[in-house]
C-alpha cells in the first residue's frame, strides 16, 4: 500500500525510471523473503542516502499519507444515511 507514497517522495530526488526501480526491486524483496518493507528500504544504500531513518518512518504511516480520505468517506456516508 505505502510504495506509492515512496515512489512520490523518491522520485523528484532521483528521477522518476530511478524511483520506480528501485521501489520495485525493493518491495519484491520484502515480498519474496516475507520482510518488513522498512527493512527491505533500509538495505537499499540509493534509498537511505536519500532519506534518513526518521523519513523513511514517516512514509511508511498510512496515517500520514491518506490524506483526507476518512473525511471523504465520512461525508459520503453522512450523505446516504
Amino acid at each position: 500500500m505505502m510504495s506509492e507514497c515512496i515512489m512520490m517522495h523518491l522520485a523528484p530526488r532521483l528521477g522518476r525510471m530511478t524511483a520506480h526501480s528501485i521501489v520495485y526491486r525493493t518491495c519484491m524483496k520484502a515480498y519474496e523473503e516475507e520482510a518488513q518493507m522498512k527493512d527491505a528500504l533500509m538495505a537499499e544504500p540509493e534509498f537511505t542516502e536519500a532519506f534518513t531513518e526518521d523519513e523513511i518512518d514517516y512514509m511508511l504511516d498510512p496515517h500520514n499519507y491518506l490524506g483526507l480520505a476518512v473525511q471523504f468517506a465520512d461525508r459520503v456516508l453522512q450523505k446516504y444515511k
